[in-house]
């Protein structure tokens, strides 16, 4: 039982982690992206950089948000399963069926 909870802590930690990556860095390439194709100048400038860094970490910082409630919910529907598979056995114990 133990080791179950701690491999799903740390598939959701990572899960958590490379979904946050990822989307920070679709957030700074598209923003770049979008820099470029409204000015038409690279390098851009360092006002676009901090700008492309903010827009990523705020979609990496909602992506990141998004994964963790998955992993919630993913955790209370197993420990839903796992009471419900225990209670079952308790019954068939009591009735001796």
């Amino acid at each position: 039982m133990v080791g179950h909870l701690i491999g799903a802590a740390f598939r959701g930690f990572f899960r958590i982690a490379l979904v946050t990556l990822f989307f920070i860095a679709v957030g700074v390439g598209v923003s770049l992206g979008m820099a470029y194709q409204v000015t038409h100048v690279w390098p851009p400038s360092t006002p676009e950089y901090i700008i492309a860094g903010a827009v990523g970490l705020l979609l990496g910082y909602a992506a990141g948000l998004t994964a963790l409630v998955r992993e919630a919910i993913r955790g209370v529907r197993t420990v839903e399963r796992d009471v419900a598979a225990g209670v079952e056995q308790v019954e068939e114990r009591v009735t001796g069926s």
